[in-house]
């Protein structure tokens, strides 16, 4: 068992915590967050220190860490806090939920989360800092970025590549062989077959609203 500093007091934070305690051999013991962030909460009572002081309180030497926060600025700011645990010499370290399946041989980076199951097939390649939600599924051969985020159900095909900071929204779909450009915004539910534009933001078509209750429904 190792102990363990979460960056972030947030939904992420509260995740993080609950999985780590009852579903790894690590022990989280306080969280950390930005100096003008120490009034927001905690995390089930734990101490919370100030992020410019945690390697004093909680020395790189004795404690690991996972920065725990969610697609702020397309993941932009975990990256950022990321590479300054990494500079502060922490092992980040990566939760891989015991419901997931993962093949023999899949590469995954460090201050990764893959959750409850999730499916990734033989050959594949998840970089550093990248969060892949429950239920996701990430295809054969595929290569999978750092500081990406994966949202629940999202579908990612063989051979495709999902490059730096792209996020993928709930149920959406990735073709075979595509390449999702870099902090590319993939919404809920959009089906991509062409490689997407580095920033680019895409949304699947909306719902519509019948002129009709649901209570005059016939098949009802």
């Amino acid at each position: 068992m190792s102990a363990l500093v979460l960056f972030g007091t947030g939904s992420i934070a509260r995740m993080a915590h609950h999985l780590f305690t009852h579903d790894s051999p690590h022990d989280v013991v306080a969280c950390s967050v930005d100096r003008d962030h120490l009034d927001d909460g905690t995390v089930a009572g734990l101490p919370v220190v100030a992020f410019e002081e945690v390697a004093t309180a909680y020395p790189p030497d004795q404690f690991g860490m996972f920065v725990a926060v969610g697609f702020r600025r397309v993941n932009r700011f975990r990256a950022a806090r990321y590479a300054q645990a990494k500079a502060m010499g922490y092992d980040l370290v990566t939760y891989v939920s015991s419901r997931a399946s993962i093949w023999p041989g899949v590469e995954i980076g460090d201050n990764t989360m893959v959750m409850d199951q999730v499916i990734v097939n033989p050959f594949v390649r998840i970089g550093n800092d990248t969060i892949l939600w429950s239920g996701s599924h990430v295809g054969h051969e595929s290569v999978v970025g750092d500081h990406c985020f994966i949202s629940s159900h999202a579908a990612v095909s063989g051979f495709a590549t999902i490059e730096d900071g792209a996020f993928l929204g709930t149920n959406c779909t990735i073709r075979d062989g595509i390449t999702v450009a870099r902090e590319s915004v993939i919404g809920a539910g959009a089906v991509i077959s062409r490689d997407t534009r580095q920033g680019g933001v895409y949304t699947a078509p909306q719902a519509t609203l019948l002129p009709l209750a649901s209570d005059r429904l016939p098949s009802l």
